[in-house]
């Protein structure tokens, strides 16, 4: 799986410790989707699913993915921030 690098670091909190996790790729979008908690799987978190594998399959883009991501994030809660990569 190609990663599709974002163009910047998207950090989440995750589980029920509330683990920060740095998202840096669509590959680790869709990791982490895998993760997400099923009470918070709603119609972002579906859209985020789409859009990283749209990504991934060569028929989206990693900045439409980031975007998804980030929206499922915000929804359920879990988007801690974003950071400029260096």
């Amino acid at each position: 799986m190609d990663r599709k690098p974002f163009d910047s670091t998207v950090c989440i909190r995750i589980g029920p410790q509330s683990t920060m996790r740095e998202v840096k790729s669509t590959k680790g979008a869709c990791e982490c989707l895998i993760d997400w908690p099923q009470a918070q799987r709603g119609p972002a978190y579906r859209d985020a699913v789409d859009a990283c594998n749209a990504a991934i399959s060569g028929n989206g883009t990693a900045e439409a993915a980031r975007a998804a991501f980030i929206l499922a994030a915000d929804e359920s809660g879990m988007l801690a921030s974003e950071k400029t990569m260096r």
